[in-house]
């Protein structure tokens, strides 16, 4: 056996890279840089992947240098190999400064590391160019190490996959536990969520196919095609579908949702030429999770780069804070996907759309019992929804109001910053903003200001029109609210007549207090709410009854 095929293999110990260049000029050296290398780059915190490639492009670099080591070499030769080594010292020292950072260091750090990772590839590229390995016999060698080493990942590969593999036993009982109090359902989701998103990168495994692809650049001549690359492929595809069709499982038996909320690789998208709906900041897309229809809403606004690093960060640390609220008025948020051109917020899909559809669509439904007690819950819980509106009330498949879009402005409002999110917001918001949020003063939506424009919202569903309808612009209907002009109350047909009671005309107006302290707790209006919908639910004719009881105590 060759020296050139003794020093092959990455995973040498110390004693058996002494061994094998002791003696020999230019190897011994860096021999011992290299066992440094392959130690230190698993210890770097960040950029795993980058620093695995440039352990394993070293090892091919030992290699060459071991080759023209033990032959007659020119100056020219003797001059890169003397550059080969001091490359290999400088990766060695690069990375054992930072495989000693602390993992807060590193991600501070995580940039320049970037740079100089990129540098040391690029300078180890450099010298094996300069080594001038043309003989075909070197190539045909090195590629078969390459295979070799190939072989052994593709064992290493199949053993970690096997073990992400979920069983349809450890489903049933865990579903059966979930059933009785248990936990195990809730971690098997979160242990299948992490299995299928990983690649095989991220099992810190090269894959065969970059494996021999990376020799390309540097060697000229026939390359062997991997025998294993595909076989690599097909065995993730299968292992992935079979975590998919496991979750599924899962999913259908206990209905809990995502146990990880950033949901990057598990969701796809349905019919993804156009979106379903367009707001005026956003988009709506369909989308599916565990056979599951969901909705993706995509933010249109996010062009700059860094504001969209920004809400990336703050939606994944929301996620976690909305997906505590538990509430049938409340709609189920699953997670968010960061990993493609925009921020994707995946929800349950509600297939009735919004609460002023589901009205014009069923027109005997009781208008005044959808969704107050969804905000009673936020405002008990210290959330500001900041832009409740009918479009914002989502009606599901049983006929149960959701409120949606909490928490958005406030995230919107500090990322975009108040002027830039109030040019997207101020006027199309206008006939549903109270007359603090229209002043143009610094003042973020408040309680107060969603009890205004809840109020707005039931006049809204009740006349299946929006607030100031009588007025075309929404210039006008900033006027009028700086004026202290309300509303107008609507009498137009039966249907409106149906519902608006004076008392209900009361609790609207108690709602549009132009102090906001002076205005209904949510509470408030919740209760006289629903016992008005009890009253005029169980007296449709109310009017009339009404009418003949003051005409008989009148008589009396």
């Amino acid at each position: 056996m060759t020296l050139f095929q003794t020093v092959v293999s990455p995973t040498l110990g110390v004693l058996e890279i002494a061994g094998a260049v002791s003696g020999i000029p230019y190897v011994q050296g860096a021999g011992m840089a290299l066992q440094v290398i392959n130690t230190t780059c698993n210890q770097v915190a960040i950029h795993k992947r980058k620093s695995a490639q440039l352990a394993q492009r070293c090892n091919v670099l030992l290699n060459l240098i071991s080759e023209h080591a033990v032959s007659p070499a020119c100056d020219e030769v003797r001059s890169s190999l003397e550059e080969a080594e001091f490359v290999l010292y400088s990766v060695r020292d690069r990375l054992q400064k930072w495989s000693q950072y602390s993992k807060v260091r590193s991600f501070l750090k995580s940039s320049k590391i970037e740079q100089d990772l990129d540098k040391c590839q690029n300078d180890v590229n450099t010298v094996m160019e300069r080594l001038h390995v043309r003989n075909p016999l070197s190539v045909m060698l090195l590629q078969k190490q390459s295979m070799d080493m190939m072989r052994m990942n593709q064992s290493r590969l199949e053993e970690r996959l096997e073990q992400l593999m979920i069983s349809p036993q450890q489903v049933r009982d865990a579903a059966q536990r979930h059933s009785t109090g248990g936990q195990d359902a809730l971690d098997l989701m979160r242990i299948g969520q992490q299995a299928s998103s990983i690649r095989l990168m991220q099992l810190q495994i090269p894959s065969p196919r970059d494996a021999s692809m990376s020799l390309e650049p540097v060697f000229e001549g026939p390359m062997v095609e991997s025998p294993v690359a595909s076989r690599s492929s097909s065995l993730e595809l299968m292992v992935q579908t079979q975590i998919q069709s496991a979750l599924t499982d899962l999913r259908r038996l206990t209905k809990i949702p995502p146990t990880l909320k950033v949901l990057n690789n598990q969701v796809k998208k349905i019919n993804s030429s156009s979106p379903l709906r367009s707001g005026q900041y956003s988009d709506i897309w369909l989308g599916e999770w565990l056979g599951e229809t969901v909705a993706l809403k995509t933010l249109r606004i996010l062009t700059d780069p860094h504001k969209a690093g920004k809400m990336t960060k703050r939606y994944e640390h929301e996620m976690n804070v909305w997906s505590m609220f538990k509430h049938d008025n409340i709609l189920s948020i699953y997670g968010v996907i960061t990993n493609l051109e925009t921020i994707h917020i995946v929800s349950t899909w509600q297939e009735n759309g919004n609460v002023l559809e589901y009205r014009i669509k069923n027109p005997d439904i009781n208008p005044l019992t959808l969704a107050t007690r969804g905000i009673e819950y936020l405002h008990g819980s210290n959330i500001v929804h900041g832009n409740l509106k009918c479009n914002n009330m989502l009606v599901s498949s049983e006929g149960v109001a959701c409120i949606n879009d909490f928490g958005h402005t406030q995230v919107l409002d500090e990322v975009l910053g108040r002027d830039v999110f109030t040019s997207y917001t101020a006027t199309s918001n206008a006939r549903w903003n109270a007359p603090e949020l229209l002043r143009g003063d610094d003042v973020k939506p408040t309680k107060a200001s969603d009890v205004f424009a809840f109020g707005m919202s039931i006049l809204e569903l009740i006349t299946k029109q929006a607030p100031y309808s009588h007025r075309k612009r929404d210039l006008s209907v900033i006027q009028d609210v700086n004026d202290g002009r309300l509303p107008l109350r609507p009498t137009e047909s039966e249907d409106v007549a149906r519902w608006m009671h004076d008392e209900l005309w009361g609790v609207l107006n108690g709602c549009w207090r132009f102090a906001a302290p002076e205005r209904l707790s949510i509470e408030d209006v919740r209760i006289c709410l629903e016992t008005l919908a009890k009253y005029l639910g169980e007296h449709p004719n109310w009017k009339t009854e009404e009418a003949d009881e003051i005409a008989a105590i009148q008589l009396s």
